[in-house]
This record gives C-alpha cells, sequence and structure tokens, in this order.
C-alpha cells in the first residue's frame, strides 16, 4: 500500500479555462500536419503559405487572448528564455537585410562590404532575396513557438500535439510505402521526384529520416508514459484480485483480458511506432537510423539514472524496441542493407559500389569552412550559401554545384555567423537543460514522457546534423521548434498535489 501512494497524486480540479482558442488550437494541429505534405514546404509558395498561416494563426489567438492581457503577459513570463532567443534570430535575420551604411557593413562584415562596393545601399547579406525569405521563415517560427505557448496551456492538450505529431508520422510512413511499393516516379513543382527508397512527402530520404526520428522520439515518450500509467494500474487492478468475486470462468476473464490490451491504446501506439519504425528503416538513412539508435540509448541511459525507480519501466520498452522493432521487423524489411551501407563507408573517397565516404559527404563542410571564416560574425545572409559557395569551390572539389553543406552547423555558420550559431545553441542547451530538470524532478507521467522523447529528438537531430541538412527543409524545422517547446511547457505544467477526491498517476524519481 506505501507503495501505491508513491505513485498515486491527489489533486483538487484545476480551474475553468477562461480562455476559449479551440479554433486556433485546431488550425495549428492542422499545420503540424501540413507542413511536410508538400515537399517538406521546401518551396517559396509552400514557405509564404507556412508564414501567412502562422501569422494569421497568431493574430487570431492575439484576439482571443485580448481580455485577458495580464493572465498572456504571466504565460509568457515563463517562456522569456525561449522566446527572446527565438526574437533574437528574427532580428538578426532581418537586420541582414534592411539598409545599412557603408561604415557598419564594413565594420561588420568586411566581406560584404567589399562585395557591394559601389552600391548605394548596403546590406549584410549578399543574397537579398534568399535571406528575405529565410527572414519570413525565422518569423514563421517564432510564430508558431508563440501558438504552441499560448495554446497549449494543459497535459490534455500537450499529449494531443504529442499525438498529432506521431500520427504525422504515420502518415508519411504510409504514403511513403505507397509510392516505394510501386517506384514512383514524377514531376511536381518543378521537380523531378523518384521513389526508389522511402521519401514519402519529401525529395530526399534523408529529409524523411530526420522527420520519422522527430516523430518516433515522441511515439516512444507517449509509450514511455503509458507504460507508467499501466504498470501503476495493473498493479492496483493485482491488488483488488482478491476482493473481486469470480462470476465467470478463469479463461474468459484471461481472454477479454488479451482482447483488451491488443485493444489499448499502448497495443495501439506500439504499431504505430512499427510502423515508423518500418520506414525509418526503408528510407536507407546510414546517419537518420544510426541517430535515432544512439539517441534512444543515450536518453535512455539518463532517464533511467534520473528517475531510478522507473528503470524498469525504460529498460523494458527499449529492450523490446530492440528485439521487436529492429531484430524481428527490421530484419524482415531490410534492415541489413543499412548495415551494409554504414559497414561500406569508407573514410576516404570510396570506389566501385561502395557507399558515399565520409570525405565526399563532408568536402562541401570542409571546403565552407573559408565561407565561415570570411563571414565570421553575421554570415553572408540567411539562405545565401549555395549562391556564395560558388566562389569558394577549388578544382580538387570539381566545381560541383552544392545547394548545402550535408552539415547544419557549417551552414547556419556561414549563413548567420558565429553570433546566429550561438543564439541557436544557446536555445538548444537551455532546453537540454530544462527537460533534464523536469526528468529529475517531476513526479507527473505526461510531463516526464514528453521531457525524454524531446530530449531524444534534441540528440537525435543534433548527430543527424553532422552529415545532412534537416534544418534547412523548413517543415523539419518548423517540427523540432515545436517540439522545443512542448519541452518548456511539460516543465511548466502545474506540479501535482496530493488531495482526496482524484487522482493522477505518477512517476517516482
Amino acid at each position: 500500500m506505501s507503495h501505491s501512494r508513491k505513485f498515486i497524486s491527489r489533486s483538487r480540479p484545476e480551474p475553468a479555462d477562461p480562455v476559449h482558442d479551440g479554433g486556433v488550437f485546431f488550425g495549428f494541429l492542422c499545420l503540424l500536419v501540413w507542413a511536410p505534405l508538400p515537399l517538406g514546404s521546401n518551396r517559396v509558395w509552400a514557405v509564404g503559405l507556412l508564414l501567412l498561416v502562422a501569422v494569421a494563426l497568431l493574430g487570431a489567438a492575439v484576439w482571443v487572448w485580448r481580455g485577458h492581457i495580464q493572465l498572456a503577459q504571466r504565460r509568457l513570463t515563463g517562456f522569456r528564455f525561449p522566446v527572446g532567443l527565438l526574437a533574437a534570430t528574427v532580428a538578426l535575420s532581418w537586420f541582414q537585410v534592411v539598409p545599412l551604411p557603408g561604415a557598419w557593413v564594413k565594420a561588420l562584415s568586411p566581406m560584404a562590404f567589399v562585395a557591394q562596393v559601389g552600391l548605394e545601399s548596403m546590406t549584410l547579406s549578399v543574397d537579398v532575396f534568399q535571406s528575405q525569405i529565410m527572414a519570413g521563415l525565422s518569423f514563421t517560427y517564432l510564430c508558431v513557438f508563440l501558438l504552441v505557448v499560448l495554446c497549449v496551456r494543459n497535459a490534455g492538450r500537450l499529449d494531443t500535439v504529442a499525438q498529432v505529431l506521431v500520427w504525422s508520422g504515420v502518415l508519411q510512413a504510409a504514403l511513403g510505402a505507397v509510392l516505394f511499393s510501386v517506384q514512383a516516379q514524377y514531376r511536381i513543382f518543378f521537380v523531378d521526384v523518384s521513389h526508389t527508397r522511402m521519401i514519402g512527402s519529401y525529395v530526399y530520404h534523408n529529409s524523411l529520416a530526420g522527420y520519422l526520428c522527430m516523430s518516433l522520439s515522441l511515439s516512444l515518450s507517449l509509450s514511455l508514459s503509458l507504460s507508467l500509467s499501466l504498470s501503476v494500474g495493473v498493479g492496483l487492478m493485482l491488488a483488488r484480485l482478491g476482493d473481486t468475486p469470480r462470476t465467470a470462468p478463469l479463461w474468459t476473464a484471461q481472454l477479454r483480458a488479451v482482447i483488451e490490451f491488443v485493444l489499448s491504446p499502448k497495443m495501439r501506439l506500439r504499431l504505430l511506432l512499427v510502423i515508423m519504425v518500418i520506414a525509418l528503416v526503408l528510407t536507407r538513412s546510414r546517419m537518420g537510423n544510426t541517430a535515432f539508435f544512439v539517441a534512444m540509448l543515450v536518453v535512455g541511459l539518463a532517464g533511467v539514472v534520473l528517475a531510478r525507480k522507473t528503470a524498469p519501466q525504460i529498460i523494458a520498452l527499449i529492450i523490446s524496441l530492440i528485439v521487436i522493432d529492429v531484430l524481428i521487423v527490421g530484419t524482415g524489411v531490410g534492415l541489413e542493407k543499412v548495415v551494409e551501407r554504414i559497414q561500406d563507408t569508407e573514410l576516404t573517397d570510396a570506389s566501385g559500389d561502395k557507399a558515399e565516404s565520409i570525405q565526399a559527404r563532408t568536402e562541401a563542410a570542409r571546403t565552407a569552412i573559408a565561407l565561415v571564416k570570411d563571414f565570421p560574425l553575421v554570415g553572408s545572409g540567411g539562405g545565401s550559401f549555395y549562391n556564395v559557395f560558388l566562389g569558394y569551390r577549388t578544382p580538387a572539389y570539381g566545381y560541383t554545384y552544392v545547394d548545402h553543406t550535408h552539415n547544419d552547423y557549417v551552414e547556419l555558420a556561414s549563413d548567420f555567423g558565429l553570433l546566429g550559431l550561438g543564439i541557436l545553441g544557446m536555445l538548444v542547451a537551455l532546453t537540454l537543460g530544462t527537460v533534464r530538470r523536469v526528468m529529475a524532478r517531476r513526479r507527473s507521467v505526461l510531463p516526464w514522457g514528453v521531457a525524454f522523447g524531446v530530449a531524444m529528438a534534441i540528440v537525435g537531430l543534433l548527430l543527424h546534423s553532422m552529415v545532412d541538412f534537416n534544418l534547412q527543409i523548413p517543415a523539419n524545422s518548423l517540427t523540432i521548434v515545436v517540439i522545443l517547446a512542448m519541452g518548456w511547457i511539460a516543465s511548466e505544467l502545474p506540479s501535482k498535489r496530493r488531495h482526496k477526491n482524484s487522482s493522477e498517476v505518477e512517476v517516482q524519481p
């Protein structure tokens, strides 16, 4: 009985929410599902649509909150650090495209000054059009973060956002499976698309792999939350079995229990997780698969250390994922091909049928270091990389056209300078610190599970970004911004107190 009291919290009913923004919240959920559908929103018109909808939704949210100004101020105060850092990235993005005195440009970015000598007005960006698009995207991400802060005020809505992102990942897996099965090839939005690998609604398989890693992280967090909740529920059920009169044969009760388990939310969520793991394996993405499993193990170990009393559930979930999803399901859909690609990866230039070498994959990033050195403080302008990089290709590189570096860190540094990279790094570091505190101190199951998923998504994306450009795909960037916001919200949810008339399952660190 004493152990049950450690997990069950008694709390008074929360007061009624005075803000009625259900329509805004529904529109936000639709935006989350829509973002990856048009080629990952990686087209100018799709970026414009994202900006238009995000601004419209935020405007609607402000209208709804107009009678609760003090409540909104208190709400935003709890998120002042992430909002301030995102606002700083927006300010930097727009500062790059506004006309400035030549003396300012020369002081902040000498190479940008040299590139614009003779012009009447100068900007820090050497490709103003692309930088204006990136500035619009930066503002979109800030709007979306504010939408999450204003709309997701309770555990129910936080759970809904996680569920929607999981189902969006399943939609991408299902769409990709259908098109991959028929080896579809077509031209859409002036782009040739070939489904020789699992790519979903994206153009590039690694972009889908990055999105699936984020969806899988949230799926694991929900699975873990359910596992912790059900472990308590099962314990209470077993404790009451002796007091329950037997009115049916034992086999009937057992059959009913099996059917209830098969139809349970936990089983349904586990099935969705398996579907996304299959899709991730079929992308044949080396780092996408590696980043997911490394992140799962690293954050799983951190979860065991931070919440020792729930370690059995965490360990059981990770082991079952490895045994069932990887060894059994993964082998059936070709996991060995991903392993072979990783094993065939050479350090230096590959030959024959070998997979692309590490040297070849990192060539653009290593070449772009010179670009970062020339534009160290504020960069060459958001989105300007593929134009500016034309002047940095070397004969050894082969003068190959490159649109991205296959390294988000180098590309962000080249576009926004070390200042911009530092701001974003600080945002990620603060979020990781926040979710670590949630995992170490919070008792409620859902905030703990969401913190676990947020940490896993961040670690996975940090690893994947070393050799790919997920943060350059608007849908993926928007999704990770939402996930970062979920981590902060998990830390701000009211703590549950022990009272007599209601119960909530808790996790005991």
